[in-house]
């Protein structure tokens, strides 16, 4: 697993604590709101949530941990952000400065469980900024940064053995320290000695005894078994529980389409894929800016190669001949997609006669319009990731969805 993909499962780590007692039943709503909206991509949303339950509890590290592990999640799902938004890496690094400052004041109280919250904010905090040092080669920062974060876990565990969302964050370090090969000689000098077996049995635990690093948990655990293990018979599960907690993420969503199709699961891919056309209907966002982290947020660097076009061709193919004539959308998509597909393999005359078809079925979601611009211009894969890095620039956010009971 590269460097990238160990960031991802430490940003999502920030997304995990139970809040602190301190926490009024209205800012506990900003936070279901916030994380309902991000992991529906609505981003801007996401944040603003977050903002707001920092405005009602300025003291209470929670507000910007929450935060920074949005952005953090964004940045990891939306291929090059950091790169291209300085300013919301400073709003990053702000907001661990903050989750650091407030857990300080915590640490000394008489509460027992608000001393093990601000061990494990300030822990995560200090952890996830050392991931970020990591990718960016800064060596001793990254040491100093995690020395002190596992230093913060384990004192989160020892005054509250079960403190359950915190063995999520321990076991998270312990498979990286184990298992990835970028991350090994770090976890020497932090004097991390990782063991695998212990950090997935810690990950499960917190799957099945965390109050709200559960739905994380699953997340963590079903992109270990996607990107690095490559079992995707135990990562599917996971999803499918993931899609039952936020029934309206296309991230889970799209998630389940490809895994199933790894799993040859071919029939059964195309009718959840159907689904997400459905849904991509009411939520015109699904075909706009939150393109760019369905198609690049495992990828990362890989985002759009020539491997995941070649897989690609081979599903729409599958999907226009299972098709029928009735099935104008649904064929319109997979034959302009497939013709993306061929355009990053370097098939032009292929990808010619894909958008040609797209141009004789009626217009959907803008179809007709991109199937122009790659008959202009090939569709190569540096031309696909700017257009959805551009769209996902300038397309503003969606309304705010309802979130589902609690």
């Amino acid at each position: 697993m590269t460097a990238r993909r160990a960031a991802l499962l430490l940003a999502l780590c920030l997304l995990a604590p139970r809040p602190a007692r301190a926490l009024t039943p209205a800012a506990e709503s900003y936070l279901d709101q916030g994380l309902f909206a991000l992991y529906n991509l609505d981003y801007d949303l996401a944040r603003s949530k977050f903002r707001e339950l920092i405005s009602q509890e300025p003291a209470n590290p929670y507000g910007y941990l929450f935060e920074a592990g949005a952005i953090w999640w964004q940045s990891s799902n939306e291929y090059g952000l950091f790169k291209d938004t300085p300013t919301l890496e400073g709003v990053f690094e702000d907001d661990i400065e903050k989750v650091v400052e407030t857990s300080d004041k915590l640490f000394d109280s008489s509460d027992k469980r608000l001393r093990a919250e601000a061990r494990f904010a300030a822990g995560m905090a200090l952890g996830t900024r050392g991931q970020w040092n990591l990718m960016r080669g800064n060596w001793m920062r990254a040491y100093f940064d995690g020395k002190k974060a596992m230093k913060h876990l384990n004192k989160c565990v020892k005054i509250d053995p079960e403190f359950w969302d915190a063995y999520l964050g321990l076991g998270v370090y312990d498979y990286q320290a184990a298992h990835l090969p970028g991350v090994l000689k770090a976890g020497i000098l932090l004097g991390i000695h990782g063991d695998e077996a212990r950090g997935l049995e810690r990950m499960y635990t917190a799957l099945e005894k965390g109050r709200f690093g559960s739905r994380q948990a699953a997340q963590f655990l079903s992109s270990i078994f996607i990107l690095d293990r490559k079992e995707y018979g135990q990562a599917l599960p996971l999803l499918q529980r993931l899609r039952q907690s936020f029934p309206t993420s296309p991230y889970f969503h799209f998630l389940e389409v490809t895994t199933l199709y790894r799993l040859g699961k071919v029939e059964e891919s195309h009718q959840s894929a159907r689904g997400l056309l459905d849904r991509a209907k009411a939520d015109p966002g699904i075909l706009g800016r939150k393109q760019l982290t369905l198609f690049c947020g495992m990828a990362g660097e890989d985002c759009l190669s020539a491997d995941q076009a070649t897989a690609a061709i081979e599903w729409f193919s599958q999907a226009i001949d299972r098709a029928t004539a009735a099935d104008r959308d649904w064929l319109s998509l997979n034959y302009l997609y497939r013709g993306i597909s061929h355009d990053i393999v370097g098939q032009r005359s292929l990808a010619i006669d894909d958008f040609e078809r797209v141009l004789t079925r009626p217009d959907f979601s803008g179809s007709h319009e991109r199937a122009k611009r790659c008959m202009l211009n090939a569709c190569t894969r540096a031309e696909v990731v700017r257009i959805l890095k551009g769209i996902a620039a300038t397309t503003a956010a969606t309304p705010e969805p309802k979130a589902p009971p609690r």
